[in-house]
């Protein structure tokens, strides 16, 4: 049975962090670009938000973490339906 899950678990592997980390870059860049439009600069939508003199809000990675959890529940939930559902001739006893 631990042989199904074990693609499950390479692929949360990779997709967890990719997840955490667009998380956080998402809300930055958001948080960066409404700074800019309040503040009057708010450039064209192709160029980078400026980078404030200010300390960003340390809620982006509390935000990261919280999706990043979130993502692991529906992995989880994903992987779990989806194990259960194969035809018991499938499934290897080892």
């Amino acid at each position: 049975m631990k042989r199904l899950y074990e693609p499950w678990f390479r692929a949360w592997l990779i997709l967890a962090p990719i997840v955490g980390l667009g998380s956080y870059y998402l809300m930055r860049n958001a948080w960066r670009r409404i700074r800019d439009i309040v503040q009057g600069n708010a450039g064209s939508v192709w160029d980078a938000p400026s980078v404030p003199e200010v300390a960003e809000p340390p809620s982006f990675v509390l935000y990261a973490i919280a999706a990043t959890l979130l993502f692991t529940a529906f992995w989880a939930g994903t992987s779990r339906l989806y194990v259960k559902s194969q035809p018991p001739e499938n499934q290897d006893p080892s």
